[in-house]
């Protein structure tokens, strides 16, 4: 229900383990994409695992500055807008499955100001049927420890939530030198587990890049080592 009001969604956070975290950025200027587009791709995996669809489609954040024209570096106001990316995780190598997913969220930016109401008019999915119900934020974001620490001096942060109108949301922050994972989505059980894909999702992808042989999309796997092991053992 992408109409609802976020008041039944639960949250999970993880830290993306800091040897993969350097291991992705490196494969990324190796491959000349963007660390985005490697996160897009891992997150389209885990939503073709869930929904049992090699092709998904999926909102992305856009900055909403890239071509905002002379001035709006210094326009104050939140230019984001939220557009459908579709990735397809099926047959195919997992470098051809980078590439094109770079391919093809490169040039959304030079759409980022159009509004979702012409994406759906263009996508010919007849409204209120919604383009997708899924979505990936990636941002360059700093901890808000560090910002109430450094930038609001003599007040305290007691607390801060966001949420959207979306059941299914995924944040990647990248702090330059760090990435944080949180996904939002109904149930404190199913974020935690949803949070372990997309962790392990990376994890395959950039084992699979490092590979020496050409490894299929289809056959990585997102389902971390531990649920496994109580799937087939423990259950």
């Amino acid at each position: 229900d992408v109409q609802g009001d976020g008041a039944d969604i639960d949250e999970a956070r993880r830290q993306v383990d800091p040897l993969l975290a350097t291991r992705l950025r490196r494969q990324a200027r190796k491959l000349g994409v963007s660390t985005a587009s490697l996160m897009h791709l891992a997150w389209a995996q885990v939503l073709s695992r869930l929904s049992g669809r090699q092709d998904v489609v999926f909102g992305t954040v856009l900055f909403g500055r890239m071509q905002s024209g002379e001035g709006a570096d210094r326009t104050l106001g939140i230019f984001i807008n939220t557009l459908p990316i579709c990735v397809s995780t099926g047959a195919k190598h997992v470098l051809d499955g980078v590439h094109e997913t770079h391919a093809t969220l490169t040039p959304l930016w030079h759409h980022e100001h159009a509004p979702l109401a012409l994406a759906q008019r263009a996508s010919g999915v007849a409204a209120p049927t919604p383009l997708f119900s899924a979505l990936l934020n990636y941002r360059h974001n700093i901890s808000a420890d560090a910002v109430s620490a450094d930038s609001l001096p003599g007040m305290q942060l007691i607390n801060m939530k966001e949420r959207t109108n979306y059941p299914c949301v995924l944040s990647v922050d990248d702090a330059g030198d760090s990435f944080g994972l949180t996904i939002q989505i109904p149930g404190e059980e199913q974020a935690q587990r949803v949070v372990g894909y997309v962790h392990s999702a990376l994890e395959q992808l950039a084992a699979a890049i490092d590979s020496d042989t050409n490894v299929y999309l289809d056959r990585l796997d997102v389902m971390p080592t531990s649920e496994r092991t109580q799937l087939v053992h423990g259950f």
